[in-house]
């Protein structure tokens, strides 16, 4: 066909007369010339891709691909407060309260992985590791799943719409390495997990004897979702704040174990929550005293949220009222309301107002009998 077109292009040239047999064979071998001109520019062309796409393989399978389900995420959080101590005395501060960034991945449908790291403004100005397990199991296959590494066992329910955690987290969040088993189907969670905690009961050796079990159950009715669960834990001196402030160094007594039971409820734009936690027993009055006495430490909260829209803007309006008892020596306000007003500014992006009024425990009891309050605006960006 090419000939032919060829051929035909150049028969205005010889219209005038017939070619002879000499001529026409001449201009058939000058159009087979370029013809062959033409394959050899292709053949070339086509070698110079080849070659791109060999070097481009090989230069994939140098590059270690990303694991199945891989998810990156993370946090910014600056805050600018002002408060008043129990004492009468202002302060005020802008700070990076918080930047953390978490790595996900799922290997396969029955291992999946977390670790996450968190700067937060404590006065040390260092990267922490937060958290750090990996799952064996698959809920949707099997109920029963395995979980280990470091992470804040499963004791206290601490969902919140506010700015600032609930007093039940102050008292009871438990950050351990640990090993823990889990059932879960239908709504029903069940755990078990130990670990060998901060704190040791005097004259025990260094080994992995404290535990810990909870139960929950979530369903929905009529338009309404219901979440509930109650924990035991067998030492809640290893919760952050009792260690940090337990004296007379970590040998304790006796264990003192802890209980608590916390609860959502949500109908719509409208949020729920509440929670109570407490020692089971009482403190030596040397590791933890509350007047003159053996301290046993409780906190509870109540918190409502609405979430609805202002000015083509996602907005949550949260109140919440808390309180502690005999934690006076864990630096916790025996009385603490507030509201909170969060925005959504632009997508991932938030603007959160919160004001809180704590009461100090009485001058009876170790306290103050005095008031103060902290008020925080906060911006925070996710991604």
């Amino acid at each position: 066909m090419a000939v032919f077109l060829l051929f035909a292009a150049a028969l205005p040239a010889v219209a005038q007369s017939d070619p002879t047999p000499q001529q026409l064979m001449k201009m058939i071998e000058a159009q087979q010339r370029q013809l062959d001109a033409m394959k050899t520019a292709l053949k070339k062309a086509q070698d110079v891709a080849d070659t791109a796409v060999n070097k481009a393989d090989a230069a994939a399978k140098t590059v270690p691909g990303l694991p199945n389900g891989f998810e990156f995420g993370g946090a910014l959080e600056i805050e600018t407060t002002q408060s008043e101590t129990y004492a009468g005395v202002d302060s005020s501060d802008v700070t990076l309260a918080k930047v953390e960034a978490y790595f996900d991945a799922q290997p396969n449908e029955y291992l999946s992985t977390h670790f996450q790291i968190i700067y937060e403004d404590d006065g040390t100005e260092t990267i922490a590791l937060d958290e750090a397990y990996a799952i064996i199991g698959n809920t949707d296959e099997v109920p029963m799943y395995l979980q280990a590494g470091k992470w804040a066992v499963p004791f206290g329910g601490f969902d919140t719409s506010m700015n600032t955690d609930p007093l039940t987290k102050t008292l009871g969040e438990t950050a351990e390495a640990a090993l823990l088993v889990g059932y879960s189907k239908n709504g029903f969670t069940f755990e078990g997990y130990g670990y060998n905690g901060d704190t040791q009961q005097d004259g025990d050796e260094d080994e992995i004897d404290q535990f810990g079990f909870q139960g929950s159950y979530e369903t929905e009715m009529d338009g309404t979702t219901v979440s509930i669960g109650a924990g035991y834990l067998s030492n809640i001196a290893d919760s952050g704040t009792i260690t940090d402030n337990v004296t007379g160094g970590t040998a304790l007594d006796d264990y003192i174990p802890g209980w608590e039971v916390h609860g959502t409820l949500t109908r719509g734009p409208l949020v729920i929550y509440g929670g109570y936690m407490t020692a089971k027993d009482s403190f030596a009055s040397g590791e933890l005293a509350f007047n003159s006495q053996g301290a046993q430490p409780a906190a509870w909260n109540l918190e409502a949220a609405y979430v609805t829209e202002l000015m083509g803007k996602e907005t949550t309006f949260a109140a919440t009222v808390q309180g502690s008892d005999e934690a006076f020596a864990l630096s916790m306000p025996e009385t603490r309301y507030g509201g909170a007003v969060t925005v959504q500014l632009i997508s991932n992006y938030f603007a959160t107002f919160e004001y809180l009024h704590d009461e100090d425990y009485s001058t009876s009891d170790g306290g103050t009998g005095d008031d103060g309050h902290t008020a925080t605006f906060k911006l925070a960006a996710e991604f």
